[in-house]
């Protein structure tokens, strides 16, 4: 029994070196980094920098329409957004189907295939659709317009 409390003694003592030797590291790197020679002038100056940095992303976001758009939200009379999409009957594409399902999860545009059309959407703002739109005039020389409001 006296051998076993002993073991143990030792295992404790052991341990509590280790852990002073680890907690001395850490105190060492931190005394050698920049952080412990902080004052407070330099951590106001981050701040600042930091708050500044954030005004400007914020000026950028409000400069953009993503702010505008979601704002101009219509809701149905259940509380779900009115959402559209871009209907293409599957015969009027002149590539193959999969192909253009590719390209368009490529361009970052959802689509599924319903009734032998081409559903791309929906979308909240009707303006992602212009989108689709443009794409397939570029892409595939092919003009399309037939936005409706999407019901499921």
């Amino acid at each position: 029994m006296r051998e076993i409390v002993k073991y143990l003694l030792g295992i404790v003592i052991i341990l509590t070196i280790i852990y002073t030797l680890y907690i001395s590291y850490n105190v060492f790197n931190f005394i050698n980094s920049e952080e412990s020679t902080l004052s407070m002038d330099d951590y106001v100056e981050r701040v600042e920098l930091l708050e500044s940095e954030r005004q400007q992303l914020e000026e950028t976001f409000n400069q953009t329409s993503f702010k505008e758009s979601s704002n101009n939200i219509n809701i149905n009379y259940d509380g779900t957004p009115i959402t559209w999409v871009l209907i293409i009957p599957v015969a009027e594409i002149p590539v193959l189907i999969d192909e253009v399902e590719n390209e368009l999860l490529k361009n970052g545009f959802i689509s599924l295939r319903k009734n032998n059309n081409l559903y791309i959407g929906p979308y909240i703002d009707r303006s992602q659709l212009e989108l689709v739109s443009e794409f397939f005039k570029e892409t595939y020389n092919f003009e399309t317009d037939n936005i409706q409001k999407w019901e499921i």
